[in-house]
């Protein structure tokens, strides 16, 4: 299964993505964004799957990154609203 931290261009976003993963009884973590990644609120989801992007909220969600031991891989980026 496969490690991805989804980035947020603020913390509203952080919010209701953790309110998500937690209806839907998804394991995730939130921590402080990796030294080699830069992002809007400070924040981010570690979370493992296969589909990261059903996670996604628009103009809430700044990345995607896949995660390879110390390697971040972007996925995908959107614009903040």
């Amino acid at each position: 299964m496969a490690h991805y931290i989804l980035l947020f261009h603020s913390t509203l976003g952080v919010v209701q993505t953790r309110k998500k993963l937690q209806a839907a009884g998804e394991p995730f973590t939130v921590k402080d964004i990796p030294r080699g990644l830069r992002g809007g609120c400070g924040l981010c989801i570690h979370l493992h799957g296969e589909d990261p992007a059903r996670w996604v909220i628009p103009g809430l969600t700044e990345s995607i990154y896949r995660c390879d031991e110390e390697h971040f891989h972007p996925v995908a980026q959107f614009p903040a609203s």
